[in-house]
């Protein structure tokens, strides 16, 4: 999978589940140099009685309305966003975004849809995975050219297992 390593470090902690404890996301972080604040400070999750809960994607997703798409430039951030987006209720077209001159999907996009989809912490997250992957995939079919030209503006992590 190609990810930033910060997502590649949360998306291990997060596997499959919306909670972990305070104390071991403590032990997967140590010795990478990292502190779960930096999650908190991205939105991806948030400490509540020493638990911390993996962030709404609908609510995170909301919460880019009526904003410039060019300052959703990491991958988790896009990938969040279009998850939230394919909720029912949500009232977001992932299309807008997609066809938006500011908004440079990140090469990652796929395999991370792909990732939530199948590992995600619930069914209406892995749903709405899905049904992004879907949405993404065929605008990716569409738009080769504006899909290459964007990932030529990011630098390409190592793949991984996970």
């Amino acid at each position: 999978m190609l990810a930033e390593p910060f997502t590649r470090q949360f998306l291990r902690i997060f596997d499959g589940t919306l909670a972990v404890d305070r104390n071991q996301i403590q032990k997967y972080l140590r010795g990478t140099g990292t502190s779960p604040a930096l999650f908190e400070d991205r939105g991806w999750c948030k400490e509540e009685r020493k638990i911390y809960n993996f962030c709404n994607p609908l609510e995170f997703a909301k919460g880019w309305r009526n904003r410039h798409r060019k300052g959703m430039s990491r991958d988790f951030d896009q990938t969040l966003f279009l998850v939230g987006a394919c909720f029912p209720e949500s009232g977001i077209r992932v299309d807008e975004t997609l066809n938006n001159p500011n908004f440079d999907p990140h090469p990652a996009i796929g395999d991370l849809l792909e990732w939530f989809g199948t590992r995600g912490g619930s069914p209406d997250i892995r749903r709405a995975a899905r049904t992004a992957k879907q949405l993404y995939s065929r605008w990716l079919s569409d738009h080769k050219s504006r899909a290459e030209a964007a990932s030529a503006q990011f630098d390409l992590p190592l793949e991984f297992e996970g």
